[in-house]
């Protein structure tokens, strides 16, 4: 145990930030899992299914059933949990890796959405597809790079907006959300 927490620890600089949604905000009563014994069941029955799982839909399938209990800021900052279960299914998240992707596909995903990290994460894996010999399978890998971008590491050059990728990004979100919602209509069918 001792060991997993150090290697993340060692970690900070690519979930500077991250640990902000964690955070116990009294006066704002967020993230209410420390008021809501339900809501902590409901995490922790989350994080247990994405260790145990092993195929990348149950992990989504998890993550939209989460999305779906509407948890005060408990948001696309779990996904840096769920990277050391998952590395290669699961990227990292924080503010410089959002505004790297959106810098190097003409995006628009925002922080705090698990529809749009779910489209960062897809436009992601798509990428460590088309260029799997720059980049191991570790989606660390592509998150440190997009981190270094969105924080000014490797600066790029100007250019006009990609609207074909932009049309791709929407095409994806639109797809997200289906999914959510064929995902939603299950749970309350059972």
């Amino acid at each position: 145990m001792q060991a997993a927490v150090r290697s993340i620890a060692e970690q900070r600089q690519i979930f500077r930030g991250a640990d902000h949604a964690f955070q116990w905000k009294p006066k704002l009563r967020i993230p209410d899992i420390y008021e809501n014994r339900a809501n902590q069941i409901a995490f922790g029955e989350f994080l247990n299914t994405c260790l145990c799982c092993d195929s990348e839909a149950q992990l989504v399938e998890a993550i939209h059933a989460l999305n779906a209990l509407h948890i005060k800021s408990i948001g696309p900052a779990a996904a840096n949990l769920l990277y050391f279960f998952h590395p290669t299914l699961i990227p990292p998240f924080n503010t410089a890796i959002v505004r790297g992707y959106n810098r190097i596909f003409g995006a628009n995903v925002k922080l705090g959405s698990w529809q749009q990290y779910l489209v960062m994460r897809q436009g992601m894996l798509t990428f460590r597809e088309e260029h799997a010999t720059l980049f191991s399978d570790d989606l660390g890998a592509i998150a440190g790079f997009l981190f270094d971008v969105g924080s000014d590491g490797y600066p790029l050059p100007p250019s006009e907006a990609n609207l074909a990728e932009l049309e791709r990004w929407r095409h994806d979100l639109e797809q997200v959300r289906q999914e959510a919602a064929v995902s939603h209509r299950a749970a309350r069918e059972r």
